[in-house]
């Protein structure tokens, strides 16, 4: 298979459809051992007119930034590649981000798992280009728990991974937190917060779903 950029059969009846407000999205089932939040796949399979709204805001003082949105306007299979706003963003089959406007990677930054499972650990490492200038980082990340979360788009029980890094490149301290569910295409939310040598905060941002319409689930 190639480039898919032809609208889809179905494309108005998704299998999901997410609008502010919603309420609560149960998209995953309790695990069947107390003790466990058990072991689930991502689940994450994209179609072309996939699209999803978040709302940026500064993680400090929660002032918005920008509404925008991310549609799937291409997907490649055979290249392990899904294009997003006619490439201004390219990702990865997982979601893992090879490009991202200006920010080019020289492999895919691993921050999606295969599948969740709460203390699930690994390490991401990867050169981050932008305006010609490389930036050598890394990330140590775990799946720290399952808990619920509250967006615009409503309540969500997710997957909360946490990742601690560093820019070795300029000496940057690197904080992450990405909440996930299994089957949906798009971050229910994602927090970052940078610090620079001298611990002075550089980027503080928060990003929330807001909206979501999926054409298909692959649980």
């Amino acid at each position: 298979m190639g480039w898919k950029d032809d609208p889809i059969v179905g494309k108005d009846r998704p299998a999901i459809d997410i609008r502010p407000g919603s309420g609560e999205s149960i998209l995953v089932a309790a695990s069947a051992n107390p003790y466990s939040a058990g072991l689930y796949p991502l689940g994450r399979k994209y179609t072309v007119g996939d699209a999803a709204t978040f709302r940026e805001s500064d993680l400090l003082t929660n002032v918005e930034q920008r509404i925008y949105t991310q549609r799937i306007t291409r997907v490649n299979a055979e290249a392990d590649q899904v294009e997003i706003n006619g490439g201004r963003a390219i990702w990865d089959l997982m979601g893992n981000v090879i490009k991202a406007g200006n920010n080019e990677f020289d492999a895919p930054q691993q921050f999606t798992p295969a599948e969740f499972q709460v203390g699930k650990k690994w390490t991401a490492a990867f050169i981050n280009t932008k305006n010609g200038l490389a930036h050598t980082i890394y990330f140590d990340l775990q799946i720290a728990r399952r808990e619920k979360i509250v967006v615009p788009a409503g309540s969500f029980d997710a997957f909360r991974i946490e990742g601690q890094g560093w820019n070795r490149t300029v000496g940057k301290r690197l904080e992450m937190i990405l909440w996930l569910v299994p089957g949906l295409n798009f971050l229910v939310r994602h927090e970052k917060l940078f610090r620079g040598r001298k611990g002075r905060l550089t980027e503080t941002e928060r990003h929330e779903l807001v909206s979501l319409r999926q054409q298909v689930i692959d649980l």
